[in-house]
């Protein structure tokens, strides 16, 4: 769980949102209680190092963390693409002012489909959708 717990802070501090300097430090042991808990997850590991992770349910993605010295590496993509097999449609909640996941799931297939307000962070962030299987009617 540790290696899981500092590629969740790390990924997130990397990105500079509008958080208090420790908020993911704090909030990693939430991440870990509450979300690895409740989700399946599957990790991405480079000589037995963990360095990427992703948490999901029947059609959600709660996370998708990579440690950001193995950004631009394809391993976001392989995670999302291993969660997201074999089902009709996916869907997301992404920080708005995350421009760097917001274009990596653009990338991916995502569309904007909402908006709203973190109550944990009271920072904005945009639903998205994902469509991988067309209906026939």
């Amino acid at each position: 769980m540790h290696d899981i717990e500092a590629v969740y802070e790390k990924s997130n501090n990397a990105v500079s949102l509008k958080v208090s300097p420790d908020f993911f430090k704090k909030d990693k042991k939430n991440f870990i209680s509450s979300t690895l808990r409740s989700c399946k997850n599957s990790v991405y590991e480079i000589n037995g190092k963990v360095v990427g992770v992703i948490s999901y349910s029947a059609d959600y993605i709660e996370g998708l963390f990579v440690l950001p010295e193995f950004w631009n590496r394809g391993i976001g993509t392989e995670l999302l693409n291993y969660a997201t097999d074999g089902k009709d449609e996916v869907f997301l909640q992404v920080y708005a002012d995350n421009e760097r996941a917001v274009q990596f799931y653009r990338k991916n297939g995502f569309e904007i489909t909402g908006n709203g307000v973190c109550q944990m962070t009271d920072l904005p962030y945009f639903e998205m959708r994902k469509l991988l299987k067309q209906s026939r009617f």
